[in-house]
């Protein structure tokens, strides 16, 4: 099934790599989504001038038998928001206790399923997982099989790597980057807050009430600059003070709309370090916008993987947050790095409402004014 000139990828740097066989392009996976997947069915757009270049990638857990039609639909609807020529199907889990193919019945309503919307399969496969080694087969007739080499070792890896991406262990390992950490902490910080807020004279706006406080520090940009700033020279140090000004700097719109533009200057790297960190330290509901301030950061660097489990961790903190939702839209939708940025700066509209599953390194845009 697979065609004889392979796929052509695309790095962080948008340097072309031709991924040349489906043992290959397991391999990559990791590279592609971010992080190792385990049990997953994966599909792969691939388009372009060619019809062959690799698109949107839309990673979803095995599901039961019972809801196999309802997700292969799901993750194909995902796929098509890319506008694939065509695609590629992986299912990453064990052989059966029988020996045979796993899945099989999944993978072949995937080929239906994208069939049926007129994109063609070029190859449907299965592998035992994504490390060095590991066995993979094609689903069709034609007996294709093989070993993966080693995905740390790929062209594609290497270049993504080098492009500064992060390619994670598992999906847990991607969650822990955004989990609360000590929780007496952040109920402390809590507390804080809420008694900054309780002096302050209008209690509705969170930025306005901040701002009133007759104990808080400047607040506001300067808050903010001055902590990506601190990240950058290796002295952020995130203390409960420090950590409640900040909450209260991006609980202004405008703040926090301003705060988005650090993406994408000098200082973006340490953007990132900075949200990360109060996304692991920040109270409830208030972390929902360094959450999605990384969020942003992520899809800027085509890290779909990241991207999806900090929209977790916002929608958790503060359900039917507007941006949260525009960001989950963009981020299944598939938009690349460069369109992220066109939006950051003021050159593409809101993108249109519309659903999508899965994840990957896809990318997403950001609205400004949008909490």
């Amino acid at each position: 099934m697979w065609g004889g000139t392979g796929l052509g990828a695309e790095s962080g740097a948008d340097m072309p790599i031709r991924v040349r066989d489906p043992g290959e392009l397991v391999a990559i996976l990791p590279a592609l989504i971010g992080f190792h997947p385990r049990e997953s069915l994966v599909l792969i757009a691939t388009g372009g001038p060619s019809g062959r270049r690799i698109g949107l990638t839309v990673r979803v857990d095995l599901p039961p038998p019972e809801h196999v039609e309802a997700v292969v639909a799901d993750a194909v609807r995902g796929l098509l928001l890319d506008h694939p020529h065509a695609a590629a199907v992986v299912v990453l889990s064990e052989r059966t206790a029988g020996g045979g193919p796993p899945s099989v019945e999944l993978a072949a309503a995937a080929v239906v399923g994208l069939e049926r919307q007129g994109v063609s399969v070029h190859a449907a496969v299965w592998a035992a997982s994504t490390t060095a080694g590991a066995h993979w087969a094609c689903y069709d007739p034609c007996g294709c099989s093989g070993v993966l080499p080693d995905p740390a070792c790929t062209a594609f890896a290497a270049a993504v790597v080098a492009g500064g991406q992060v390619i994670h262990g598992d999906r847990a390992e991607l969650e822990r980057l955004v989990a609360p950490e000590c929780p007496d902490r952040i109920r402390r910080r809590e507390r804080l807050l809420v008694a900054r807020l309780d002096r302050a004279a209008h209690r509705a706006d969170l930025g306005a009430a901040c701002a009133a406080s007759a104990t808080a520090v400047p607040v506001g940009s300067a808050v903010v600059d001055a902590a990506v700033t601190a990240a950058a020279e290796g002295r952020l140090d995130l203390t409960d003070e420090k950590v409640v000004d900040l909450a209260c700097a991006l609980g202004d719109l405008a703040v926090r709309d301003a705060a988005l533009q650090h993406n994408i200057g000098p200082h973006a790297a340490a953007a990132e370090q900075l949200w990360t960190a109060l996304v692991r330290t920040m109270p409830e509901p208030d972390v929902v916008e360094p959450a999605a301030l990384l969020v942003v950061s992520a899809l800027l660097r085509g890290d779909g993987g990241l991207a999806n489990v900090a929209l977790d961790r916002a929608e958790r903190a503060w359900p039917g947050h507007r941006l949260t939702r525009l960001l989950r839209t963009a981020a299944g939708a598939g938009m690349r790095p460069a369109q992220v940025r066109a939006w950051l700066l003021g050159s593409t509209p809101e993108p249109a409402s519309r659903s999508a599953a899965g994840e990957g390194r896809s990318t997403g845009s950001v609205p400004p004014h949008s909490r």
